[in-house]
């Protein structure tokens, strides 16, 4: 970024390729939709590539990324239009299977397995988007991208040990959300 900051446009093009992929997989599991994930992480790195001149290394890189690819998804998340409705299969508006001739791939999954692995996935990935802002952004930040507390804490502006009463308290809320539909000893 350094690098970048003095000038040099290749840096930058080097940082986008280096991190891209883990900004859209972050974004996703933050918003849950793929065009929004991408939109965010173009969104990230224009910002990124704006605020070049202002970038002071106080942290790893990493950790000022991350804290404004989270400022975009927040921004998201609190728009109205990002509410969308869900599909139902009652009144038709549910996707079209995908095409095929009823049968899978040797070495994969069947269709039931597939559709079960989906469901939970779907809860999980509901449970999370019902967590408070911040527990969600932390439990996000330290599981899926393995930050260290204290980098989460720079990111977010909290203290480490408030970081860590949010992931704690995330996961007991996850626990009690999912306990329901896994069992208390899978939560």
């Amino acid at each position: 970024m350094l690098q970048f900051k003095a000038g040099d446009q290749r840096a930058f093009q080097h940082l986008f390729d280096k991190h891209k992929q883990r900004v859209i997989n972050y974004c996703f599991r933050y918003c849950g939709n793929a065009a929004v994930a991408e939109e965010l992480a173009q969104e990230t790195f224009l910002r990124v590539y704006k605020a070049a001149k202002r970038y002071r290394p106080k942290a790893q890189f990493t950790t000022w990324l991350y804290r404004i690819a989270t400022n975009a998804c927040l921004n998201e998340i609190r728009k109205p239009a990002h509410r969308t409705p869900m599909a139902s299969l009652d009144d038709g508006t549910a996707p079209d299977p995908p095409p095929g001739n009823g049968r899978w791939a040797s070495g994969s999954q069947p269709p039931d397995a597939l559709l079960e692995e989906s469901e939970k996935n779907a809860l999980v990935q509901d449970a999370i988007q019902r967590l408070p802002e911040q527990q969600r952004v932390a439990l996000l930040l330290r599981v899926n991208e393995e930050f260290s507390y204290r980098e989460i804490g720079l990111q977010i502006n909290r203290p480490e040990g408030h970081v860590k009463t949010l992931i704690h308290r995330g996961r007991q809320q996850l626990k009690k959300m999912l306990g329901t539909y896994f069992g208390d000893d899978h939560a």
